[in-house]
This record gives C-alpha cells, structure tokens and sequence, in this order.
C-alpha cells in the first residue's frame, strides 16, 4: 500500500537520541513545539483529533549512502497516531495491539496489509542499522525555529581488544598474586570478568563480572570514573559521550586483587 494516510516510521539504532528534544534546549523546544501545534490548530495531522495530550513528531528522511539524517517536518499527532508511528516501542510497553487496530481503522485496510507494511518497515530499519552515525540535517528556521542551535551530542566509536567481545586471558595485564593474612599465605579470589559487550550505536561500554567491589575506569593513568558494587555479579556500564581521551581501560578490585583490562580505543573514524 503506497497510499496509507497513516505509516510506520522505525528510527535506525543510530539515530536514536537524534531528536529536537535532545539536541535543543528546552526553552527551545518548548517553543518550536507550540508553534506545530498551532500550525496545526491544536489537532493531530493524521486523524484530526483534537487533543491536549498532542506531541510533536519529527519526520525524518535518511539517506544510507551518504550517511545524513534529514529534518522533513514537525508535525502534531495525537497518541494514538504517534503510537503507530514507535510501533516497536507500542509493543514494547502492551499497546502494540491497540496501534495496530488503530493502524488499521485510520487506513481502513484489513490485518494483511499491516502486516505487509509493518514487515516493510522493519526491513528499511535493519538496513538503515548499518549506519552507526549520522549527519544531522535539520533547517529549524523552516519551522519557527530562527536562531536555534543544535547541541549534538560527539559520540566516538569504540574499539574493543576482545575479539568478538569475548573474554581473552592476557597474563600480562592480570594481576595474579598470593596475599599474606596473619602470617599465612592465603589465596585471594581475583574479580573475573564474565562478558563486555561494545554499543557502538550507544557508545556503551558494558563489564558484567564477579568478585570485584568496584571499577575504576583510567585513560593516561588518570581516573575518570568510579562504579562501586556491593553484589557477588556486577554489572557496570560506561557512555564514552564526548570524551576527548584515545584510549581507555579499566580496573576491577577487591581486597587484596585487581583485574586489568586491555585497552579499548575510541576515534571518530566508523
């Protein structure tokens, strides 16, 4: 169906948090949203419900080969219509059922087509997922928004020295040790790191492990983070979110043994 009044648009793992709201401030955005709702006479663009619960939805366009993230539209939807539109996010919290029954009383098309199009939609969206970062193209003076500045957020890419992410033993970044409590020598159980998974799209850096108190996480010896843990499993996440450092490690402890990783490497090349 080519002619649906109503769409589901699926946003790439790359472009999640390239949104108005993020990237302005919210004097900013609180101003550029009224200004759509009263583009649109304070009813929604698609079914024409009027409605105070109204949200402003940007209408992206996305170019893969050139990697740009282009700003189409504002427009007002009720939430309802802007349900459809985050169809995966409607699933995710129970409404996925209602969106699709809205879906399909707004088209007035039968079960079959929402499946063929919400199957359509989330082809483009695994194939948009090989893009990691986007230029954002966005004319805000096109919608109300002269002078406006967007704060985009610098996130760099992450290179693991674990292959595949998984964990390999390097005896020369461990440090093995026997500790000597009251005059015997007495074996100390080192942290072991379970699993670090590499969110490239987030710019996470995830070390689920075990017998460690804390983590401290170093770039050119100088720490920049500290996560403690008062559990046996611990799970730490780390955003790399406009970070000026190369390379960073981190160190797990416990008392009387440390665990210390290889270096991850960050750069701005995908």
């Amino acid at each position: 169906m080519s002619d649906l009044k109503l769409t589901i648009d699926l946003i790439p793992k790359g472009a999640w948090g390239n949104n108005l709201r993020e990237m302005l401030s919210q004097k900013d955005w609180v101003k550029l949203r009224e200004i759509c709702y009263k583009r649109f006479d304070n009813k929604c663009s698609i079914c024409g419900e009027a409605s105070q619960e109204l949200d402003a939805h940007e209408v992206w366009a996305f170019d893969s080969k050139n990697k740009k993230q282009t700003l189409i539209d504002i427009i007002a939807l009720c939430p309802k219509c802007h349900g459809v539109k985050h169809m995966r996010n409607s699933e995710r919290i129970g409404y996925g059922q209602n969106a699709k029954r809205h879906f399909m009383k707004i088209n007035k098309c039968s079960e079959v087509e929402f499946a063929g199009h919400y199957t359509k939609a989330q082809l483009e969206f695994e194939e948009l997922n090989s893009v990691i970062r986007w230029e954002i193209v966005a004319n805000l003076s096109n919608f109300g928004g002269q002078g406006m500045e967007l704060k985009k957020k610098k996130i760099p890419f992450i290179k693991s020295a674990y292959n595949d992410f998984e964990i390999i033993k390097d005896k020369e970044k461990l440090f093995n040790y026997v500790k000597n409590l009251n005059n015997n020598n007495l074996y100390i159980l080192l942290p072991k790191v379970r699993h670090i998974d590499i969110d490239n799209y987030s710019g996470e850096i995830t070390v689920v492990s075990n017998f460690s108190d804390r983590i401290e996480w170093f770039s050119d010896n100088q720490k920049i983070a500290t996560k403690f843990n008062i559990l046996r499993k611990f799970t730490a996440k780390l955003s790399v979110a406009n970070m000026e450092q190369s390379s960073i490690q981190f160190v797990l402890t416990r008392p009387g043994g440390k665990t210390l990783s290889q270096d991850f490497e960050l750069t701005n090349i995908q």
